[in-house]
């Protein structure tokens, strides 16, 4: 090898710490920071005519696991769908309430049957017969409370799926941005590394919206795809597009239906198709709370409501006419339209007497008593979800609300376990792709090393070029 291959070498070997410096900056700079890939250079040998000629950067490489990436925002998107059911079913048993509390329905249908049994004792006392009247009111007032508290959790659950959905069109279109950019970019031999990371993060913030499978062109453009296959976004978006969009009851996917979210029944020919249904991701979670956990509540309340309407009518001595409960006029479900007949209000001895009687029952008559006391303990049939067929009110009103409280909680027993599976990958993910500050610096002590190495052939070098001009002057 001549004097001036080596120094050849030597140089190569400075440009190349040089750029191994300032890329482990940038790495350790961005050790910190969310979504960052670490960073490497490509190396190779030079050699010419059979000769090293020492070492050359091919290019800038960004390795990350796209398996580990999957599988990391699949269960990240498992968790957000379950977080989002847990949070809107622990608004509502909120609401409604223990078996044992003083708010929930079932204690208040206990209450009122202990208010009839202690104006049975006493069937002429005005403070037992208003006391009934009270616990009445207050049993109707709770049912209303809890169905409101149903429509408010929808509500509140279709303002943040329309939050999801504009997020995910946000992002997708800086992804469809950021897809030109890095194709162009790395067309003229660029490096795209970080519009790759802003680009990676965007699809992260996606996933945890809706799951989501993506692919890479071989002009490093992404496709982005639902879980089940339907396209997304392919490449980029046109301005104004909305790949999601909420239209009447619908949400569409590029105006195919995702899902059917209005009012009652769908319409004809909009059955949910299994290959077409959301799979994860918070906007799952609103779905499923839009159409399927608190229907499935009022469904539970508005049977409770009903089944006292007809309870303390059948125990009438006319059961043709109205009893305790009636149901006021409107659209809504029984348990919002519940209240006590207004025939008991100022006029209490109705309770005592039967709330259609024209006059008051003869003094200790405990007749009337004795059958609304009754439809406590008559069997009443009931087809709500997870409801028994048949049950007393009471037992009916503790199973609706242990049922309730056993599907928070069996939410969040899945949302916790899904956390551990998500955290478990995200840490794989950022300890596989991310900045180790140790590693790094030990690279560092390399670099230094190196540098310093190549610096020493080049003042050996010098000195031997200067010999040989001594000796050829």
């Amino acid at each position: 090898m001549t004097v001036q291959l080596a120094l050849s070498a030597a140089l190569s070997g400075l440009r190349t710490t040089q750029q191994q410096a300032a890329l482990l900056s940038h790495n350790l700079a961005n050790a910190t920071t969310a979504g960052y890939v670490r960073r490497d250079l490509n190396l190779s040998a030079v050699v010419n005519a059979g000769q090293g000629g020492g070492v050359r950067v091919d290019s800038i490489g960004r390795k990350v696991d796209e398996l580990l990436i999957r599988d990391a925002r699949y269960e990240t998107s498992r968790y957000t769908a379950q977080e989002a059911r847990a949070s809107a079913l622990a608004d509502y048993a909120l609401v409604l309430g223990q078996p044992q509390d003083e708010k929930s329905v079932s204690t208040q249908l206990s209450k009122l049957q202990q208010a009839f049994s202690r104006l049975h004792d006493m069937p002429n006392d005005d403070a037992a017969q208003n006391a009934v009247v009270a616990q009445a009111t207050a049993l109707a007032a709770g049912l209303n409370t809890a169905a409101d508290a149903a429509q408010a959790v929808i509500g509140d659950a279709r303002d943040r799926l329309q939050t999801s959905v504009d997020t995910v069109n946000a992002a997708l279109h800086r992804v469809g941005d950021l897809n030109g950019s890095i194709a162009a970019l790395e067309a003229r031999g660029g490096d795209a590394g970080d519009l790759r990371d802003e680009r990676d993060r965007l699809l992260d913030q996606v996933s945890q919206e809706i799951g989501i499978r993506t692919y890479t062109g071989d002009d490093g453009q992404v496709v982005v795809m639902t879980r089940n296959g339907q396209t997304l976004m392919d490449r980029s978006l046109e301005p104004g597009d909305t790949p999601l969009a909420l239209v009447g009851g619908e949400l569409q996917i590029n105006g195919q239906r995702l899902a059917w979210l209005g009012d009652g029944a769908p319409p004809s020919g909009t059955a949910p198709n299994p290959d077409t249904e959301i799979q994860t991701g918070r906007i799952m979670g609103y779905v499923q709370t839009i159409t399927r956990d608190m229907p499935r509540a009022l469904d539970q309340l508005d049977q409770l409501a009903e089944g006292l309407v007809q309870g303390f009518q059948a125990a009438e001595a006319d059961p043709a006419g109205a009893g305790l409960f009636v149901l006021a006029a409107g659209t809504d479900g029984a348990a919002a339209r519940i209240a006590v007949n207004p025939a008991v209000q100022g006029e209490s001895w109705r309770v005592r007497s039967g709330i259609q009687a024209a006059a008051p029952l003869e003094p200790g008559d405990q007749t009337q008593i004795d059958r609304f006391l009754g439809a406590f303990t008559a069997s009443h049939g009931f087809t709500a979800t997870d409801m028994p067929a048949n049950a007393t009110l009471g037992a009916y009103a503790t199973a609706m609300v242990s049922a309730q409280q056993g599907y928070r909680t069996g939410a969040e027993t899945e949302m916790n376990a899904r956390k551990i599976g998500a955290d478990t990958l995200e840490t794989a993910r950022v300890n596989r792709d991310g900045v180790n500050i140790d590693d790094e610096m030990q690279k560092l002590l390399l670099i230094e090393q190196s540098y310093g190495a190549s610096a020493q052939v080049i003042q050996v070098a010098g000195r031997m070029i200067d010999i040989l001009l001594q000796i050829k002057g």
